[in-house]
């Protein structure tokens, strides 16, 4: 008697679980997909958050990310996707069992600022973005990264020692991808050796740098044992003045600071005399 009972029993669970069993399968079947996609490929590699929303309800059921499906079942719902600067809401957007719905956004644009080293590897400096108009603060986010951006023109601040770097009323336009770049300076020494008479006549000389080509002071020594100017990698114009009465009273002439090597510049001050081609060697 209690063993007829124990199998009717058990047959009676083994249908119960064979039925709810089925009820799931039939539950996970019925879901369907739901992407969305803003700016191509480049948008899956930003971090901006989409919620889902059911019908008539202010806690969102789903978080996810551009790019990122999420499973949902069927039914009809309000997105929230958040970018700086503002929201982008998709009301009624619809979720059918077995199918992949993609919602297209493309009233947001795309800001990367990059901070490079002297490698080329990204430093992760902090980024700061304002509205170029009211000048509020909107967000900020970390050099390298990828952001999604309410369109329109703004302010950007590096946090780059001692006071940042700015771009100033960048235009951000729907669909558009603005990116920006900051190389780490290459700084190389430029030594500037004066000759009269075929002696160093630093003591007595003194040495303006200007940018090739203009006007423009880039740095100065005075008369003293050395000319030595630490200068970005570039072309400049090298002004020695002579005061002594003998040789050469002045003599312009242009060198090349190449990476971070020393490159000696040699200028004689003798009459007829000129310049020789610049070395370039570790002083």
């Amino acid at each position: 008697m209690r063993q007829d009972l124990r199998q009717r029993l058990a047959i009676v669970v083994c249908g119960m679980l064979v039925l709810y069993g089925g009820s799931l399968l039939a539950q996970e079947g019925e879901q369907g997909t739901l992407v969305i996609q803003a700016l191509g490929e480049a948008g899956k590699r930003s971090d901006a958050k989409v919620y889902v929303y059911a019908a008539n309800t202010q806690t969102p059921i789903a978080t996810t990310t551009v790019g990122t499906p999420v499973a949902l079942p069927p039914g009809v719902y309000r997105l929230e996707l958040d970018v700086v600067g503002g929201k982008i809401v998709r009301e009624n957007t619809l979720v059918k069992a077995g199918r992949t719905s993609t919602v297209m956004v493309n009233e947001v644009a795309g800001l990367q600022v990059n901070v490079l080293d002297r490698k080329g590897q990204d430093l992760g400096l902090g980024v700061e973005i304002y509205d170029s108009v009211s000048g509020e603060k909107l967000g900020d986010f970390l050099s390298g990264d990828l952001i999604l951006v309410y369109p329109g023109v703004v302010d950007v601040k590096v946090a780059t020692p001692p006071q940042g770097q700015w771009w100033r009323k960048v235009e951000l336009q729907s669909g558009g991808r603005a990116e920006l770049s900051l190389r780490e300076r290459v700084k190389g020494e430029l030594r500037v050796l004066p000759l009269l008479n075929g002696r160093d006549a630093s003591a007595v000389t003194q040495v303006i740098i200007y940018e090739a080509g203009t006007q423009k002071e880039v740095s100065r020594s005075e008369p003293s044992p050395e000319h030595r100017f630490a200068l970005d990698a570039g072309e400049y114009d090298v002004f020695v003045a002579n005061p002594t009465g003998k040789g050469k009273p002045f003599v312009l002439e242009r060198a090349e600071v190449k990476g971070e090597e020393t490159v000696e510049k040699t200028i004689p001050l003798d009459e007829g005399q000129r310049a020789l081609p610049s070395p370039t060697q570790a002083l």
